[in-house]
Parts: C-alpha cells; sequence; structure tokens
C-alpha cells in the first residue's frame, strides 16, 4: 500500500492558516438560523415592550441653598463657614425625609384612588376617609347632584348629595364635582397611607447640581405630567415651609399660645355677651352710672395688663426652653426680635466666644487650656442668659401680685354698689374685661405673626416645576436601537457558541487533519426539487446537466481519482460513507455515467441492499436484482439494465434479504464481480454507510479502490476517527475522501463550488449554469476580493 493510501500517514504540520473576515461571516451563517431566532426574539422582545409601555414624565425643580454666611448674617455666619458639614447633604436629606413625604401625600391626597369607566365622567372629591379593612367603593351617579355609594360589590351602602359630607359608620365623603350620565360608576379607594409615602419617598431624587453650587435638583417622574409637577412643587413648597417652621420655633410658639388664648377669650366674651343682653332685657336695667363705669374701665386696663404679663411669662417660659433645646443640640441660641436688649446682647457675645472656640477646635482638642477657658465662657454666658430669664420671671411675677391687689380692690368697690347696679356692673365687667383682651390678643396674635413671617429662609426657589410635554421614558429609537445591537450581538454569539460546541467535521481541511487521506474534491449541492415544488430527476447531472457545476465537480473527481490510483488497479471502485444518507447513490451513479463518457464500459451495482434506492435514479425495476443474482434465482443477464447511458449498465439492490452480509461476503459475489471484471472496463458499487452496518468491511476485500464520502457538518470528529479505525483495520485500499455539500452548506464552511478543482466558480456571482447564487454566497465572494 503506498504512502497516500495509508489512513495512518501522519500529516506535515501545517502553517496557521490566517483568519480572514469572511470566516467569522461564514460561521453566522453558518448558524444563520440560531442566529435569526434570538435576534429576532429580542428585537421583538424589546419593541413590545416599547410601545406597549406607558409615558414616563419627569417634572424638576431648582432649589438655591444660601450659605449660613449669607442667610444668618455677622457673626452667625461665620461661625457657618467654620463648620466642616456640608449643608447641601443635610438639606437634601430633608427633602427626602418621609415628614415631608406625607404632607405631600396629604395635600394631593395622592392615597386616594378615583377611576372612572368613561372619560367623560369627572368624579372630584374634597374629602374621603374609611375604617374598613378593604376601603374599596362603588359611587354611582343617580341625578344631577345625587349619588349612591356602594362596597366593591355594588351592594348600596348610603345616599348623599354633591357639596354634601355624607357620613357612615365606617367611610366619610365629601364630592365636590360629580358630571356624568345617570348610572356611571366611579371606583373609589383609599389606598394604605403608609405605603403610598414609601412609593412617593422611593420615586423623589434629590442631588446637588455640580459640585459646591449649593443647587439641589428635586425630580420625581409618573405616568401623569401634571402630577409629576405637582408632586414636585408641593414637595418644594413643604419643604419651605418646614424650613421656615425650625426658623421661628420659639415665634411659632407663642402664636400657638395667642391662638389657644383667642379661642378661650372669644368663647368667654361671646358668653359675657349673651348673659349682659339676657340681663338688660329681663331687668330693664341697661345703663350704669358714670362712677360705675369709670369703675369697670379701670378694671379692664388692670386686666388687660395681666394678661400682657402672663403672655410675657410664657414668652420667656418659650425662651429658655430653646435655650435648653440649643445647649442640647450643640447649637447656637438665638433670641427671638422681640426679646429685650440685655438678651439679644448676651446671645451675640455668646455667639462670638463660640466662633472663637470653633477656631481653636481646627488644631486643637477639647483639653487645650485655650478652649477650656472659652467654654468656661460659654457656660458662663449661657448662665447669665439664664439668669436674665429668672429676674424677668420673678419681676413678671411680682407684677402679678400688685395687680391681683388692684384687682381685689376693685372688687371690693363694685361690691358697694347697689344690688340692681352691681349685678349689671358685673356682667359689664365681664363683657368690657373679655373684650379688651380679646382686642390686645389680636394684637400679640398679629405681631407674633409678623415676628414669625419676618424670618427670611435660606432657601430660594430657581426654577420651579412644569409639566413636562415630552416623555423622559421610553425612549423608543434609543431602545429599538439597543434591541438591535443587542439582538446582534447575543445572536452572534450563540452563533458562534453553537458553532463551538458543534463537533461536526465542517470542512476539508479539518478532515483532512482527522483522516490523514488526500482530498479529491467537492460535490456541489445538487437540487431534488423544481422551482414548482416538485420533485426533480436531477440527480444524474453529468448526463442531464453535462455544463453545470456539479458535472465538472464530478470530472475532477475523476481526474483526481485517476491520479490517486495511478500505481494501481482501480477497475472496481467502492463508494462509501459514514452514515446513511450522506448522498452515496448519486455520487456513484454520477461517477459511473462520468467515467463511461471516456469511452470505457461501465458497470453501476447498488449493494446497499438494505436502503437501495439505486432503481429510483435510473427509474428501472428494483427486482431481479443483486439479492436474486447472488441467490441463483436469475441469470446475468436477466439481472443487468441497461440505462439511456452509452456504456453504462446496472444492477439493482433487489429484494432486501434477511442476511445481506453473508450475501455480500458470499463465493456467488466474489464470482460475480470477477465475471463482470472482464466484461466491464470499470465497476462502480454503491456500498453500505460503515458505521450503520457490517456490510462494508466485507466488500471493501472485493475493490481496487475505494472513495470515501462526507457530508459537510453531518458527521462527528469521533464518528469520522471510528470509520477510519474500521477501514484501516481491514486494510482498506483509501484513495481519498471527497466532501459531498448535500445540505447546500458549502459555501459556509469557507470554500465554494470551484474549490478543489480549480475553476474558480466561487469567485462568480452566477453558476456555469447560468443560475444566480445565493446572496449570502455572492457578498462572501465580494469579501474574498477585497
Amino acid at each position: 500500500m503506498s504512502p497516500i493510501q495509508s489512513p495512518l500517514t501522519p500529516q506535515r504540520p501545517s502553517l496557521p492558516e490566517e483568519v480572514h473576515l469572511t470566516d467569522y461571516i461564514a460561521v453566522v451563517l453558518r448558524r444563520r438560523r440560531t442566529f435569526m431566532v434570538v435576534f429576532l426574539a429580542i428585537f421583538a422582545a424589546v419593541t413590545i415592550y416599547t410601545l406597549q409601555m406607558k409615558p414616563v414624565y419627569e417634572a424638576t425643580a431648582t432649589l438655591y441653598v444660601k450659605d449660613d454666611k449669607t442667610s444668618k448674617g455677622g457673626m452667625l455666619g461665620e461661625l457657618a463657614m467654620l463648620s466642616s458639614n456640608n449643608p447641601i447633604d443635610a438639606e437634601i436629606e430633608i427633602v427626602k425625609s418621609r415628614t415631608i413625604a406625607e404632607q405631600v401625600v396629604r395635600r394631593l391626597h395622592i392615597d386616594w384612588s378615583v377611576k372612572t369607566k368613561n372619560s367623560n365622567t369627572i368624579c372630584k372629591l374634597l374629602e374621603f376617609s374609611s375604617s374598613d379593612a378593604k376601603p374599596s367603593y362603588q359611587l354611582q351617579s343617580t341625578g344631577a347632584a345625587t349619588y349612591t355609594l356602594g362596597d366593591d360589590n355594588g351592594k348600596p351602602l348610603a345616599t348623599g348629595v354633591v357639596g354634601q359630607l355624607l357620613k357612615t359608620a365606617t367611610v366619610n365623603l365629601l364630592v365636590a364635582e360629580l358630571k356624568g350620565n345617570a348610572g356611571e360608576v366611579c371606583e373609589l379607594e383609599l389606598k394604605p397611607f403608609n405605603s403610598t409615602v414609601a412609593g412617593l419617598r422611593s420615586g423623589i431624587k434629590a442631588n446637588e447640581v455640580g459640585k459646591k453650587t449649593n443647587i439641589i435638583r428635586i425630580a420625581y417622574q409618573h405616568n401623569d405630567p401634571a402630577l409629576a409637577r405637582d408632586v414636585v412643587n408641593t414637595l418644594v413648597q413643604a419643604y419651605l415651609d418646614q424650613t421656615v417652621a425650625f426658623k421661628t420655633e420659639e415665634a411659632s410658639r407663642t402664636l400657638g399660645f395667642v391662638e389657644e388664648q383667642l379661642k378661650d377669650v372669644r368663647a368667654e366674651l361671646e358668653k359675657a355677651e349673651g348673659e349682659l343682653q339676657g340681663y338688660k332685657s329681663s331687668t330693664g336695667f341697661v345703663k350704669l352710672d358714670s362712677e360705675a363705669e369709670e369703675l369697670i374701665k379701670k378694671f379692664s386696663e388692670v386686666e388687660k395688663e395681666r394678661a400682657g404679663v402672663a403672655l410675657q411669662k410664657k414668652q420667656i417660659e418659650f425662651a429658655v426652653a430653646a435655650l435648653k433645646d440649643a445647649g442640647r443640640k450643640g447649637t447656637i441660641y438665638s433670641p427671638a426680635a422681640s426679646q429685650e436688649p440685655l438678651i439679644s446682647a448676651l446671645a451675640t457675645k455668646l455667639t462670638e466666644v463660640e466662633i472663637q472656640k470653633r477656631a481653636l477646635l481646627a488644631e486643637n482638642t477639647e483639653r487645650h487650656p485655650q478652649v477650656k477657658a472659652l467654654q468656661g465662657q460659654i457656660d458662663e454666658l449661657q448662665i447669665k442668659i439664664r439668669a436674665t430669664f429668672d429676674t424677668a420671671l420673678k419681676n413678671l411675677s411680682k407684677q402679678e401680685g400688685d395687680i391681683s391687689k388692684r384687682l381685689a380692690a376693685f372688687e371690693g368697690k363694685l361690691r358697694s354698689l347697689p344690688a340692681a347696679e352691681r349685678d349689671l356692673a358685673r356682667f359689664t365687667r365681664i363683657t368690657k374685661v373679655n373684650a379688651d383682651i380679646y382686642t390686645f390678643l389680636l394684637q400679640k396674635h398679629e405681631a407674633a405673626r409678623i415676628a414669625q413671617a419676618s424670618t427670611i429662609s435660606n432657601i430660594k426657589v430657581v426654577d420651579p416645576a412644569i409639566a413636562p410635554e415630552n416623555p423622559l421614558k421610553p425612549r423608543k429609537k434609543k431602545n429599538l436601537l439597543l434591541g438591535l445591537l443587542v439582538g446582534l450581538m447575543l445572536g452572534i454569539g450563540l452563533a458562534f457558541f453553537h458553532d463551538y460546541m458543534d463537533d461536526t467535521v465542517k470542512d476539508a481541511d479539518e478532515a483532512k487533519r482527522l483522516l490523514g487521506w488526500p482530498f479529491l474534491g467537492l460535490i456541489p449541492h445538487i437540487a431534488t426539487e423544481n422551482e414548482d415544488g416538485s420533485r426533480s430527476d436531477a440527480n444524474l447531472v453529468s448526463y442531464q446537466k453535462p455544463k453545470s457545476a456539479a458535472a465538472e465537480s464530478f470530472r475532477s473527481l475523476r481526474t483526481a481519482l485517476h491520479y490517486a490510483t495511478a500505481r494501481r488497479s482501480h477497475k472496481v471502485i467502492m463508494v462509501t460513507s459514514a452514515f446513511p444518507g450522506e448522498g452515496k447513490t448519486t455520487t456513484s451513479a454520477n461517477l459511473a455515467e462520468i467515467l463511461a463518457q471516456t469511452g470505457a464500459r461501465v458497470m453501476l451495482i447498488g449493494c446497499d441492499l438494505r436502503r437501495p434506492t439505486l432503481h429510483e435514479i435510473f427509474a428501472f425495476p428494483k427486482v431481479p436484482g443483486l439479492t436474486e443474482l447472488l441467490a441463483g434465482d436469475c441469470s446475468q443477464e436477466t439481472a443487468i439494465h441497461h440505462t439511456l447511458m452509452s456504456g453504462l449498465d446496472a444492477i439493482s439492490a433487489g429484494t432486501t434479504p434477511p442476511n445481506p452480509a453473508e450475501l455480500l461476503g458470499s463465493e456467488q459475489m466474489v464470482e460475480l464481480l470477477a465475471t463482470l471484471r472482464e466484461r466491464y472496463d470499470h465497476i462502480v458499487i454503491d456500498a453500505p454507510p460503515v458505521l450503520a452496518v457490517s456490510d462494508t468491511p466485507i466488500l471493501v476485500q472485493l475493490c481496487d479502490t475505494v472513495v470515501v464520502l462526507l457530508d459537510a457538518g453531518r458527521v462527528p470528529q469521533k464518528a469520522l476517527l471510528r470509520m477510519r479505525e474500521i477501514l484501516a483495520t481491514v486494510e482498506a485500499p483509501i484513495a481519498g475522501f471527497v466532501i459531498n455539500d448535500k445540505n447546500d452548506r458549502a459555501s459556509t464552511y469557507g470554500y465554494g463550488y470551484g474549490y478543489g478543482y480549480g475553476y474558480g466558480y466561487d469567485d462568480q456571482e452566477t453558476y456555469p449554469d447560468g443560475k444566480q447564487k445565493p446572496w449570502y454566497q455572492r457578498l462572501l465572494a465580494k469579501l474574498k476580493k477585497m
């Protein structure tokens, strides 16, 4: 056996093959089904998600937080400059706090859900509360201004009127506006307050614009642009209100105290006026003398003075509480504007000392002597302020005692009046005192309100939120582009992964490396269907289409086979493969026809007794055939069929026997081939597959040369090695292997129809018969020329 025939002949190491762009494109084309499925699935999913996604709008507002030195001025501003804390971070946390979110939910009633089935129906609520475990209701319009309230199942609970509060055992409802036809239903639901607040907080975004700009950007996203705007603006207003409330705590306490006193005094005044009017009506005594009126006037002035003293005591108590709170928090006490000059002077001095202390703490510790000395001054100033407040409280208490004595003296004078006049004076006194005190408290209330309003916040609204016109999400073009790119990347990635996991032999170079046999040529794809879908009889392309690329490939195979077996006989040629369905019968028939075209006499024998198809190609009867001839049931002349091609005869497989291997290895088979050798120049045997049955190794002993057919992309590497091992065991006279592009994969495996026989058809856009190549083959051809 010559070296080229040995299946175990080692191959010389080849240089690494340069990878071209067409190799990568070929992988994608080869796995185009995987690529298209992944690409279309991802792109379709992204497209559907983008088109079905509700538009999301984002409303934004910007705030400017002025430095403490600007907002406070003077010493407090210098103190803020010494602080190492970033005030913006604290302000951002306040903006996103739960307290602010709760105010937004309450003001905008975000926890109320009002849904209408008809877009023309309008239902607006002013109050909605419920103690039901499942606060879900149906409100049905029954008239122009009437409605029926039912549970979530439609069961009526109560009837109501628009503009009037509806109260039941569990529901309070005030409908402000209800428009729609009678019978229209609105679905009302009260969402859990805490969950609504948590959801709102999760959607609020606040961050500093730039670095150290002191500008805060507040944003909120929602499907409703108007609601997104209202949430941001309400959030900003609630934040501003709370900021001012922090700075006017003392004034707010005073204002609250005065408002409570006003309520009580107003009630007493209304009662006193009613009693006075009743007394005058019942007695007919309506006027006091001048002495009694003067006494009542003095009495009222003293009572008003006592009310003023009581208010001053309360203000001092609030100031003492603010002083203690500042000491506990480590902040600076800032007295109210209404405090006396001495307190303001001591507080200013306290601020100065605190600034000096913090300046020293920047480089020293609390144990430093100067820091301790300044802390001593701070403690001393706080003691002085507290002592000043205590002295003021004592003085006010003394004033209250003096006022009580004066009131007691006036009481004595009133008791000396006649009985009828005394009662009228008593009712008049109570009314006069309450009226004067009420007027006095109104004045103090206005002063406290002005003091509270005079506090300037260090937060300024730069840009309030407006209703966004364009949605933030979905960004359709961006999403579709990302879907396209991701689909392409994942599709290509999975295509390469699929190709990597595929261990089948894909090209001639890989087969040569594994088998060590010569490569005889490539058989291009032969279409088995016409354009109208009917089955074609074009399997014999070497006879029916002699100028086609496929016919030329068989001529190249004949030439390669001649040179591969030049030093030995190749009269009996066996065509086999690893698995069934790789195109052995078609290749055998066309090879026999090509050999006959040289003027030689050729015999084609169908030895695949298990799955015979040779008779279908030539359209002659299956029986009698090789089985009947070997069994002695017919003569050679009866079994031999003369084809339409000159010089080509054939013997079909015949009836499928129960023992094909025994028949093929019988003496009758040996005698038959010996007889046919004398009559014919070439004998082509269509053999069964090597790995499927044991028939082929038996036939090998009767042949001069063996041609192995490989279907590209179908035979695994292990199966190929197993086939080589079986043929090597029986010392098969291997001429080489042929790649059969049975499933039209040749161009995607890196070689075209000109590969192996030198005509360069892969560089053309059409086949030799004029038929245009597929688009991907034309694309690869153009890329190779680049």
